[in-house]
């Protein structure tokens, strides 16, 4: 056996990983404990991922359409006759409607930051200006806000904050082994910790402060919090004097607000609210970190602009413990932006400015727009790689018929999508533990350090599956852009990004935890007292010039929510979707037997009140119906969301995983999208929901023991899929956790029994003075080997309960 070190992609933080390799086959993933981003520590995702080369629903070699669209009638290509094929389609349509009819959707699945920088050097030297994201749905709304208030988006010092304030966040379920530990380290050592979200996340259980407004009404609350700040005079006037604009009309807006009317929009009483904005003022150095739920709403835009600014009146910028614009390093030019031409956007199909000057890109509602309407000029051929637009995007009967538009459709991913059915040639693609890949961190392990790894192949591709870049390479080989693409391999490309860090990839293979670049504190801090902060007047902006100019509103208002989203007799329950369950990343890893067994079915979170009122048990079957679609699945009662929402589960619907249930997307809305980023409305639209006939069995509540700290517990899952690692596939659930309201009307976690499978705590492992899998793989080191008596005595203490994993060690212990 040999152990190889590489990169985990399961999601964007990219945390080290231990491989264990047997004959060629993977029998072990741990954490690596030298990487910076995770110290060892590991989730879910990264343990099941090595199931992803086994995973039969994979797609294996190439696939050209000879039946109608959809029909799934295919016939196997070679990879020479597919790449011929489509290398002859993408030079007809530049040849028959320009160039520009070329559009190239990168999607966000493993390893897209880096495929995406050579995507849009492929595009650009082709002479297309359509490149496509889903990124109106995560981070480029929120980004825009922040460059049109700071200049770039600051990075949240955690490490050393004495207040930390998360706003549709919950690293819990997103950031476990990096952005959740510093935050559980923090809270350690006496940090205060704000939550707002409109579901009691496992976040919220943790923190001092939860507070929870009604979803799409985060505009108002953060305005309510700046009218606290500036009435109460919390905010860092030398900051504010110094390095703001825009204060004095800042101020005049926020006096036409009222503090009541806040909390009758939010939900949120003015005490909680104001509350919050002491705490966050009064405990400097404080961060805000704000995170995708604030996406997919109506007014993000705005939304994170007013929540910018909060950051901006308490002086909580580029200080230890606050929020970070951080350095960069040099970079050569590698999505050949010198060939873009000064009307590149003029020549794009793009109607959000401010979007596509954020990178040059454009998103799938700006396709949907241009295929209805013909306007400004048809769009011919569409390659789809590592997304499935079918899936990501509102309203699926919609998306459905005007993706039927397009004359040919080409799809390179892992499965057969959604959008691959009804695509003309699909590809199979490498996964993330098949290819090398050079990794650039987006999201830091720190304020002080950039970092830049190389995630290395362990075994070979699934199939006759071939990585993102080397289709890119040989694509771009056969339609004559060598000289934009003069490298022999992938790893020369690496290579000669690396020379401005004067390293190379055999470097990084030497250096697994990566190259570091870290800074000293004069690299960091008050920087902007030499160069002023990257804005156009070199100042935070409260009042944006960069919005005024392009005709929004340069102070974010609380303006009406568009009646589409708005309850009525016919629809009466607000709903949401989009929370990360933290052992999925979207639609990903749903067909892994470790995963699925955690959450296979689709869910309603709904208030027990409601249900009882519509005659609606814990687990029927619900019909959710919106006006855009209907769905069924699962009631689960929660008394973490109001009781007049209800909160629908997503990622699933894709057709290789072979089951009923269908994609949130179904009954999202397309209509009344954010005017500033075209983000559309998943996190707040009004539908029905009603009882179906059938129920479904409860699950278990066979309980038995394993010591766990439950201020620490997070309710991860990465214990009970590192220990389905150690002795295979028997059935075992860790515990759920769920919000319970208490007599003091706080709300807390607490666990929910499940099945379980007894275990003797690897006696294995520990006779070799290894700690048992699940306490190794344990990312906040939440659970406890302890003697009877010790146990006994941290049970009584009121800390310490016992977990839902079977133990014999404390098989006689009694609550």
């Amino acid at each position: 056996m040999e152990t190889i070190k590489t990169i985990c992609q399961g999601c964007y933080f990219y945390c080290g990983l231990d491989v264990t390799r047997d004959k060629g086959r993977i029998v072990r993933i741990e954490g690596m404990k030298e990487h910076p981003v995770n110290h060892g520590t590991i989730c879910p995702k990264g343990i099941a991922s090595q199931q992803l080369v086994t995973d039969k629903s994979r797609l294996q070699y190439p696939l050209h359409r000879i039946g109608p669209r959809g029909s799934g009638e295919w016939k196997k290509l070679s990879w020479d006759d597919a790449l011929d094929l489509l290398a002859e389609k993408f030079a007809e349509t530049k040849e028959q409607y320009g160039s520009e009819a070329l559009f190239y959707h990168r999607g966000h699945a493993p390893g897209w930051v880096t495929t995406m920088n050579y995507v849009t050097r492929f595009m650009n030297t082709f002479g297309s200006p359509n490149v496509l994201t889903h990124a109106h749905l995560c981070f480029t709304p929120r980004a825009i806000a922040h460059v049109a208030t700071y200049g770039a988006v600051p990075e949240a010092d955690f490490d050393h904050a004495k207040c930390i304030f998360l706003w549709g966040f919950n690293p819990v379920n997103t950031s476990l082994t990096n952005y959740a530990r510093r935050i559980m380290d923090a809270r350690a050592r006496g940090t205060k910790l704000i939550v707002v979200d409109p579901r009691f996340t496992k976040t919220a259980a943790k923190a001092d402060l939860w507070l929870q407004p009604l979803p799409g009404t985060d505009l108002a609350l953060a305005m309510g919090i700046n009218k606290v700040i500036v009435d109460e005079h919390l905010y860092d006037e030398k900051f504010v004097r110094d390095w703001t604009i825009g204060f004095e009309q800042l101020r005049e807006h926020l006096a036409t607000i009222d503090l009541d009317e806040v909390a009758h929009l939010t939900g949120v009483p003015v005490e909680r609210f104001t509350r919050a904005a002491r705490m966050f003022a009064e405990n400097a150095p404080a961060v805000l970190k704000e995170g995708n739920g604030l996406d997919q709403q109506a007014n993000v835009s705005q939304t994170v602009r007013a929540i910018s600014l909060i950051h901006a009146l308490t002086g909580s910028l580029n200080i230890e413990g606050g929020g970070q614009l951080m350095p960069a390093l040099p970079f050569v030019d590698v999505q050949a932006r010198s060939a873009i031409t000064s009307d590149w956007e003029e020549r794009s199909i793009s109607t959000h400015p401010l979007y596509f000057r954020q990178g040059y890109s454009l998103h799938d509602e700006e396709l949907f727009a241009a295929l209805k309407t013909g306007k400004p000029y048809p769009v011919h051929t569409l390659f789809v790689q590592g997304g499935s637009l079918l899936s990501a995007n509102s309203n699926t009967a919609r998306t459905r018929g005007l993706l039927n538009k397009v004359d040919f459709i080409a799809v390179h991913d892992l499965y057969m999508t959604a959008t691959a059915e009804i695509a003309d040639l699909v590809l199979p693609a490498a996964g993330f533990l098949e290819r090398d890949l050079l990794l650039y961190y987006r999201y830091r392990p720190s304020t002080r350090m950039n970092l830049v790894c190389m995630q290395q192949q362990i075994v070979p591709p699934v199939g006759e599956s071939r990585s993102d870049l080397d289709l890119i390479f040989a694509l771009a080989r056969r339609l004559g852009m060598s000289d934009a693409f003069p490298w022999c391999s992938v790893e020369e490309a690496f290579n000669w990004e690396l020379e401005p860090l004067k390293i190379t990839v055999d470097y990084l293979r030497e250096h697994p935890e990566g190259y570091r670049r870290d800074y000293g504190p004069e690299e960091l801090y008050r920087t902007h007292g030499q160069t002023g902060f990257p804005t156009r007047s070199k100042k935070v902006e409260l009042y944006s010039s960069r919005f005024e100019e392009f005709g929004y509103d340069p102070l974010p208002n609380i303006e009406p929510i568009a009646p589409s989203l708005q309850v009525s007799k016919e629809y009466p329950l607000l709903c949401g979707t989009g929370f990360k369950l933290g052992i999925h990343t979207h639609t990903e890893f749903r067909t892994l037997p470790w995963i699925d067994e955690i959450e296979p079915d689709q869910f309603l979170e709904i208030h027990p009140l409601q249900a009882k009122k519509l005659g609606i048990s814990d687990g029927d079957r619900v019909r959710v119906t919106s006006a855009w679609g209907e769905l069924v699945a699962l009631a689960r009662f929660s008394e973490g969301v109001e009781e007049n929402v209800v909160m629908l589960s997503y990622g699933y619907g894709q057709p290789y995983a072979g089951k009923e249930w269908r994609s949130s997307n179904d009954i999202t809305p397309h209509v009344d999208p954010d005017p500033i980023s075209g983000s559309t409305s998943n996190r707040r639209f009004p539908v029905r929901v009603s009882p179906e006939a059938e129920g479904t069995e409860a699950m278990g509540s066979e309980r038995q023991a394993l010591l766990v700290d439950w201020d620490r517990c997070v309710g991860c899952f990465t214990c009970g899929v590192a220990c389905k690692q150690e002795h295979g596939e028997k059935r075992i659930h860790v515990n759920m956790l769920g919000p319970v309201h208490g007599e003091d009307g706080e709300t807390r976690m607490e666990a929910i029994p499940l099945a379980t499978q007894s275990c003797d705590l690897c006696q294995s492992r520990l006779a070799r003075g290894e700690d048992p899998a699940c306490v190794n793989a344990c990312p906040t080191k939440a659970l406890i080997i302890t003697s009877i008596e010790d146990a006994i005595t941290h049970i009584r203490s009121g800390q310490h309960q016992l977990c839902a994993i079977g133990s014999k060690l404390h098989s006689n212990i009694k609550r």
